[in-house]
């Protein structure tokens, strides 16, 4: 047999070109070509994917929040957009909301939250403003008591459990003028309380709702069982504590004692009409607040100073808890 007679085998240089050739049984791969319907479900996909990540970061992570209105002047800034949602979402203080603090205190792993903490809670539906509009939104306002505190107000100055709080972290700026406010005023008969001094009027809608006592607007008197008082303070007048010797039949401030899973909660533009919070609806369910504020992340800039910070609950309330 000559050497030209002989079968070689193929190298494996020359076998990887046979695989290469067209037509061959291992021939190219060619790309896949996808029908109308696999490339829509395949973008649909990738938004639901999206969508899914986003909610369950801003549900269980963290969400940011725009601060809207004066309510919380002078410590945060709600834009300047005055009837104007957009402009004052986009001028207004934007806040960081941790949820994983939100989720970890409704299980009780971090406990309740804290005197001074500024939160995101959903409007009572017992606030003036849900009645008249009809929807509940977002509030952002400073929890001043807790569970077991007891809270009163006398001409603006604000006591929690006897100890008057320095309110300098919202008058220093010298933009914000506390009115005096005293709440709750009551009347008592036979040791209980009988009645609230509280001043009511009627909205364009026919809605009746409360105006404080303050200065030298006392209103008269209205019986515990009147529907606007139950409406509006029916978990006020039932916290009344009422110690012994107190005056009858004469309007005076007493300590209201926050029920337990409440919170009372006020806007730190305390100026007439400033903020509409639990002088004006009572203490708040724990369960209506979305999370706590934990620093002003936008704009980083305001008024030629850094306005990136945190939201650290005010000195003044670390007195509070010693009176307890």
């Amino acid at each position: 047999m000559t050497r030209s007679d002989q079968k070689r085998p193929d190298s494996p240089r020359e076998t990887a070109r046979a695989r290469l050739r067209p037509g061959g049984s291992a021939g190219a791969a060619r790309p896949q070509t996808l029908t109308l319907r696999q490339r829509v479900w395949r973008e649909v996909r990738g938004y639901g994917e999206a969508l899914v990540i986003a909610f369950l970061v801003v549900t269980f992570l963290f969400t940011t929040v725009g601060v809207v209105g004066t309510s919380m002047e002078p410590n945060l800034d709600g834009g300047n957009g005055r009837g104007n949602l957009l402009q004052a979402l986009l001028t207004g203080d934007r806040v960081f909301i941790p949820k994983y603090d939100t989720w970890l205190r409704r299980a009780g792993v971090l406990g309740p939250y804290q005197r001074g903490a500024v939160v995101v809670l959903r409007e009572p539906a017992n606030a003036p403003t849900a009645l008249e509009t009809g929807k509940r939104n977002f509030f952002i306002k400073r929890v001043v008591a807790v569970p077991g505190d007891r809270l009163r107000i006398e001409r603006g100055q604000v006591f929690v459990n006897g100890v008057a709080i320095d309110q300098g972290f919202i008058t220093d700026a010298g933009t914000v003028r506390v009115a005096p406010v005293d709440f709750p005023l009551v009347v008592v008969r036979g040791g209980e309380v009988a009645a609230l001094v509280m001043g009511f009027e009627t909205t364009p809608k026919g809605n009746s709702v409360p105006m404080l006592p303050m200065g030298g607007f006392v209103p008269a008197s209205v019986s515990v069982d009147d529907p606007r008082v139950q409406l509006f303070y029916g978990n006020v007048v039932g916290g009344v504590e009422v110690p012994p010797g107190t005056p009858e039949g004469t309007p005076v401030v007493l300590d209201l004692v926050v029920p337990d899973g409440k919170y009372f909660v006020m806007g730190d533009n305390r100026s007439a009409g400033g903020s509409e919070d639990s002088r004006y609806f009572g203490p708040v369910d724990a369960i209506a607040i979305a999370g706590r504020a934990t620093a002003v992340i936008w704009p980083p800039r305001r008024d030629g100073h850094w306005n990136f910070r945190g939201l650290a609950a005010p000195a003044a309330f670390a007195a509070a808890g010693a009176g307890r």
